[in-house]
């Protein structure tokens, strides 16, 4: 009887499991075109001994870059198997965070990796951005703090604050709300073992980036990131907060925002902040022990002990949920920033695995936390699975390869320094390139760049033996500093360089005198 329970319970989880990874996995190959060609280039000037922030640049705090250069120094595959790994780190902690409060441990699994993996790739998730990373560390700290682990949550936001900075509000307030309710086993010195883990982890980044002459260039981000955020991309007739917002969920629904809130208040409001279990007592509840379901939803004869009360967990889906809109609106520039509220998500999934053990059984529970990390995530359309399926091999490919103009330069054995000028990294061009040295660091700019850094960059680039010109650089109408910028390029590259064509690019070399 208990061998047929086992099964009854089992088999509806593994399928929805494999369901879930059979629709998020395509979601997690990235391919070199957009912001993460761009990452790639970095992370293989790191490869090549450059200095973040110095001799290589991007606006992204350091630990991303890092993880991606070390995966890389492996395979180019890595970087899938770094965005698996950061799903799977947020799935296990869900599925704590859900047990910790009292969930069968079924339910808990499929809430953490059959609901988180729907989730965090939604219609808010970009393939190899940053958020993903960061939400991970923030889950995995609040795991952390549910079991009373507070330094090792402390060390995890340390990370965090070295991975994805903006994440780190979320963080916080969910440490919170678990002291707050959990006095005795955290409460005010729990918090402070906390800050004392991510304050020596931090304390070990900053120094590690300060013998590497990195710490400048990364304060110096926190500025730069400022006035981005608040530029003309946030620009708005009702003001920047509004025209954050608008940014993050756009009128026409890419990000899916709306979809997400709505889907948390739902559950907000169908699963009620605290309850009595069916076959417990109200002193079994406040004893934090969860009864057993006779129907069948879990195989296990004993009760189950819990760290937390449920109420925690909507606790924090409520504070994660306005700590991220708050986040959203000082910071977000574009729709993947929506996905801050996938840590709101992660929340709802525990409190709704919570809810569902013992209550709801066989086929049904499995399958509502599938619809929940769905929904919560914002709906995605299967169209958009089904393009990225189809286009699996082409990423695959995209990030096994040498660039095009790493080719070109291989052919010309007597080149040593090299620039380039361009917007996104479509190409990844520095895959392949370790033998020549980037002489400017800003090797990508934008029309959105202020006219200073244009000029620093156009200074730069007679430097170089060889030139990378982008087709990307090119007029645009109402741009005038950009326009500027590309006129110098183009007058550089006619008055001393000969131009061989590579895909979607130019590789332009000085003449001999």
């Amino acid at each position: 009887m208990v061998a047929r329970t086992a099964r009854t319970a089992t088999v509806p989880a593994v399928v929805t499991v494999v369901l879930a990874w059979a629709l998020a996995l395509p979601r997690l190959v990235p391919n070199t075109f957009g912001d993460h060609g761009t990452f790639v280039s970095v992370a293989e000037r790191l490869f090549a001994g450059d200095r973040l922030y110095v001799d290589v640049w991007d606006n992204k705090d350091p630990l991303f870059y890092y993880v991606l250069a070390l995966g890389r120094l492996v395979s180019p595959l890595a970087d899938v198997a770094v965005e698996v790994l950061w799903v799977l780190v947020a799935g296990l902690s869900v599925a704590v965070i859900a047990t910790a409060a009292g969930a069968s441990r079924t339910l808990a699994l499929v809430a953490g990796f059959a609901g988180t993996p729907l989730l965090l790739t939604g219609p808010a998730y970009e393939t190899g951005m940053t958020h993903l990373p960061g939400l991970a560390l923030l889950l995995a700290a609040t795991s952390c703090a549910v079991r009373s682990r507070w330094l090792a949550a402390g060390v995890l936001v340390g990370l965090l604050l070295l991975t994805k900075l903006i994440l780190t509000p979320v963080a916080a307030a969910g440490l919170l709300v678990v002291a707050l309710h959990r006095r005795r086993e955290g409460g005010l010195a729990g918090l402070l073992r906390a800050f004392a883990g991510s304050l020596a982890l931090l304390a070990l980044g900053v120094g590690a980036m300060w013998l590497r002459g990195e710490l400048p260039g990364w304060l110096d981000n926190f500025r730069l990131n400022a006035d981005y955020a608040d530029g003309d991309l946030a620009a708005s007739q009702y003001g920047s907060v509004v025209g954050h917002l608008l940014r993050a969920f756009p009128d026409d629904g890419r990000g899916a925002g709306a979809v997400t809130i709505a889907a948390l208040v739902v559950v907000l409001v169908a699963v009620p902040r605290s309850w009595t279990r069916p076959g417990s007592t109200d002193t079994q509840e406040a004893a934090g022990i969860s009864a057993t379901s006779e129907s069948g939803s879990e195989p296990e004869a004993a009760a189950r002990p819990r760290t937390v009360a449920p109420a925690v967990l909507w606790d924090l889906v409520v504070v994660a949920l306005l700590v991220g809109v708050v986040v959203i609106a000082v910071t977000a520039t574009f729709p993947h920033h929506a996905q801050t509220l996938s840590a709101a998500g992660g929340f709802a999934l525990a409190l709704v695995a919570t809810r569902l053990s013992g209550t709801v059984v066989r086929w049904r529970a499995p399958l509502l936390l599938l619809l929940a990390g769905y929904l919560t995530a914002g709906a995605l359309h299967p169209y958009v699975t089904f393009t990225a399926a189809r286009g699996m091999s082409t990423s695959l490919q995209s990030l096994q390869r040498n660039s095009p103009e790493s080719a070109v330069l291989d052919s010309r054995p007597g080149v040593r320094t090299y620039a380039r000028a361009g917007t996104n990294d479509v190409n990844a061009h520095a895959v392949g390139l370790h033998g020549v040295e980037l002489v400017c660091p800003r090797f990508h700019q934008y029309s959105l760049d202020s006219a200073a850094i244009l000029d620093q960059t156009a200074a730069c680039l007679p430097r170089a033996d060889a030139l990378i010109v982008d087709d990307s650089v090119r007029i645009q109408a109402q741009e005038p500093e950009w326009n500027a910028y590309v006129a110098r390029v183009r007058a550089l590259v006619a008055s001393g360089y000969d131009c061989v064509r590579a895909t979607g690019s130019q590789v332009c070399f000085r003449r001999a005198p």
